[in-house]
């Protein structure tokens, strides 16, 4: 697997590691491998022009209404620091067995081990970079068993200074139980 390292200008390292102690790596951005992925990035990045981050009010769902299903909006609250599902996609609800929609991240354990730990810091951590990240490997649902998964996760800023939204786009195949 690729280090963290080239993906990451510093930070949370326990983020990175306890990632890949489930399974999960962090991937180059333009060695994104799914057609979703890469087209939610170059959005991301056509909609955000020269800035830091596009604000969530100018991303259109009719122009990427067929990746709907794979889809997630995570809302930051930073005072006191706070994750919540604001939308979760049929093919992500499938992949983590429940609808995890309007509750905590710390709420949601969709995974095996202590994951959804894992996803709130490392939500938290695009949020504080206020940049762009992929991820990529197997992993074990509770619902689902082992699945390979491929997504990237972009910030959002309502008013350009912190990141209020996180915009995540997953694909993920079921693999057969060992």
């Amino acid at each position: 697997m690729m280090q963290a390292e080239t993906n990451r200008g510093g930070g949370d390292a326990e983020v990175f590691a306890e990632a890949d102690a489930h399974g999960i790596d962090f991937r180059r951005l333009k060695e994104l491998r799914q057609p979703l992925c890469r087209d939610m990035l170059a959005y991301w990045n056509e909609v955000r022009g020269t800035r830091v981050m596009p604000r969530p009010d100018e991303i259109d769902p009719v122009r990427f209404a067929r990746h709907m299903p794979n889809l997630l909006v995570v809302q930051i609250d930073w005072d006191p620091f706070d994750l919540t599902y604001r939308l979760i996609g049929g093919d992500v609800v499938d992949a983590h067995g429940a609808n995890f929609r309007g509750r905590r991240v710390l709420e949601s354990p969709s995974h095996t081990g202590r994951f959804s730990e894992v996803l709130f810091r490392f939500y938290k951590f695009v949020a504080e970079q206020q940049r762009p990240y992929a991820v990529a490997g197997t992993m074990e649902y509770t619902a689902r068993g082992r699945v390979s998964v491929e997504a990237v996760y972009l910030p959002l800023s309502l008013d350009g200074g912190r990141a209020d939204r996180i915009l995540g786009a997953a694909i993920s195949t079921e693999l057969p139980r060992l």
